[in-house]
């Protein structure tokens, strides 16, 4: 039966950083495909820490529509903010939040005058909630993408992963070394890395004040301020280069990270557009990608990487497996690795020394070749051939 629909259990919402659900969500959508997006129900129970995002799920959900700021929503894409209960593991929270989540998808089906078998049941979350939505229908497909291991942050959420890797028709992982970690134990595994959005390129957006002011050379980090950023490696890097900038852009979570308060550290918000951030890239001149060297961190493929590539930085990053790998399939040096705090900041001189311009030649070639509107396409195939 011809795919028309999909229901996508994210595990971010909608205004969060731009990540591949997002891209995915928006080129379903684009390719005619009736999409609704379920805001995270989240994998783990609540701390003091995400009152914050209790409250904005609150605003989102009862206050004001999605769309009301940040992302536009392209059309024939609807978000639902569930008011969940936030225990994912806890019988009674999972029958409300199922309630709730049944009733919204059924409300979905009706109005799209969609069947389930003509529908895409597609998962980054591996949580009871997330099965028994995938078993209380005949799916045409079920697809759970793997992005990191949820179980890192989760120890919980194994035995349920572990029947979802078995009953998924397939499994997608971001990285090749997700891949290798999973695949003696998932019935369809497929590597699936992301796309890149060359659309950043053509956009006419203003390098804003506050970045535009800093002194160059401008280091730049986007993405989450969490327990993923190697602050050290952070601390090297500004006094390696006193004269120079060190931009972090995204949400904090002050609960995982304690930042150093340095001259030339700079912690500006994320653009609430993600078309903004092409004025920000367009000015800087070296990407980051400072995780710290551990396992959770080492198996991702960083959404950023992509958006810094599109625009001709150099990345200096740590030596993690997944990045390492990565920089033997590029066909030219564009990874300065540091595997210390001190080899960080030396490979950012060096990355600034070299002066590379990234934009020509094979690696436009590469990010044309692999646009995010392009995997998209391969996406929908993966999904009617499984």
């Amino acid at each position: 039966m011809k795919l028309r629909g999909a229901i996508i259990l994210a595990a971010v919402d909608w205004n969060f950083l731009r990540q591949r659900v997002h891209h995915l969500a928006t080129g379903l959508a684009q390719a005619g495909l009736k999409v609704l997006f379920v805001e995270n129900t989240a994998v783990r129970s609540p701390r003091f820490t995400d009152l914050p995002r209790i409250f904005r799920r609150l605003e989102t959900a009862i206050i004001r529509p999605i769309h009301s700021d940040g992302e536009p929503l392209p059309a024939n894409l609807t978000i639902y903010s569930p008011l969940a209960a936030p225990w994912p593991y806890n019988k009674v929270a999972v029958a409300w939040n199922y309630s709730l989540l049944n009733q919204r998808v059924k409300k979905f089906l009706e109005e799209e005058k969609l069947k389930p078998e003509e529908v895409l049941l597609f998962t980054y979350l591996a949580t009871p909630l997330a099965l028994r939505l995938i078993e209380s229908y005949p799916w045409v497909s079920v697809v759970y993408d793997v992005v990191s291991d949820p179980k890192q942050v989760e120890p919980r959420l194994a035995p349920f992963e572990e029947k979802l890797l078995q009953r998924a028709n397939v499994t997608l992982f971001a990285s090749a070394t997700l891949l290798e970690q999973y695949r003696d134990h998932t019935k369809n595994p497929v590597l699936f890395r992301d796309g890149f959005n060359t659309e950043l390129l053509e956009a006419k957006v203003e390098t804003p004040p506050e970045v535009a002011r800093l002194p160059r050379p401008r280091l730049l980090y986007i993405g989450g301020i969490n327990r993923k950023l190697w602050v050290e490696a952070i601390k090297a890097l500004c006094e390696a280069v006193p004269h120079g900038s060190v931009i972090l852009m995204g949400p904090v979570a002050h609960g995982e990270v304690v930042l150093p308060k340095l001259p030339n550290l700079y912690l500006l918000p994320l653009r609430r557009k993600y078309i903004e951030l092409a004025g920000v890239l367009r000015t800087a001149d070296v990407g980051l990608i400072p995780y710290r060297p551990d396992h959770y961190a080492g198996n991702m493929h960083p959404s950023k990487l992509n958006e810094y590539l599109v625009f001709g930085l150099p990345v200096v990053a740590t030596a993690t497996q997944e990045l390492e790998r990565l920089a033997q399939e590029f066909p030219v040096k564009l990874f300065y690795f540091g595997r210390t705090p001190t080899e960080f900041a030396e490979a950012g001189l060096l990355a600034l020394a070299k002066n590379i311009n990234l934009q020509e030649g094979k690696i436009q070639i590469l990010t044309t070749q692999f646009r995010w509107r392009e995997r998209v396409r391969d996406f929908l195939r993966l999904c009617e051939n499984n």
